[in-house]
């Protein structure tokens, strides 16, 4: 069974593009920060960030069965779960406070490059369900936000849960042959 679920994988991608995004620039740049869990994040600040909530946060919903896609893989799959993720993309310009337009455009290009990281990373296994901007007009805005509700397919294998016992231990033992013509092989076995 896997150790990485697709939500995680999905992440774990989107977080290495943006750094490897970054590493790139000249002279290089500082990736947005990125958070994934319930917790709620400290309100808006300065700096770009993405945060990623799984589930629909609004319903609490985890996301819809599917039938089995990829027969024959090992484990089997028995279904596929289009597990939702909520991410709150959040942005500002800085230089520009009152512009609402300048906050406009810092919010979008982040949008657009995380949006470019998850097509990277799972291109034809995923689907936006719902995006929206975060309007408070009753508050002054610092910089603008994104509400995406996404989901990504997650096999649901036939395998048991399993965790190794606590005192598990391999024992690897090797023996190497010299060379005599003769065509045997050397040995390797392993308890």
């Amino acid at each position: 069974m896997s150790d990485t679920l697709a939500l995680e994988y999905l992440y774990d991608s989107v977080v290495a593009r943006f750094a490897a995004d970054a590493a790139a620039e000249d002279p290089p740049g500082t990736p947005p920060g990125q958070s994934f869990g319930w917790r709620e994040p400290p309100k808006r600040d300065a700096a770009p960030r993405i945060t990623w909530v799984p589930g629909d946060d609004a319903s609490g919903d985890l996301g819809a069965y599917d039938a089995a896609r990829n027969p024959g893989a090992n484990p089997r799959a028995l279904a596929t779960l289009h597990e939702l993720v909520t991410v709150y993309v959040e942005a500002s310009d800085p230089t520009s406070p009152e512009n609402e337009r300048a906050q406009y455009r810092a919010t979008r290009l982040l949008y657009d490059a995380w949006l470019r990281a998850v097509y990277l990373a799972a291109r034809g296994m995923f689907e936006i369900r719902v995006q929206r901007w975060m309007n408070e007009r009753s508050t002054r805005r610092h910089g603008a936000a994104i509400r995406v509700v996404l989901s990504i397919e997650a096999m649901v294998p036939d395998a048991p849960f399993e965790t190794a016992p606590v005192d598990t231990e391999a024992l690897v033992t090797t023996h190497l042959e010299p060379n005599d013509d003769e065509g045997e092989t050397d040995t390797v076995s392993a308890t």
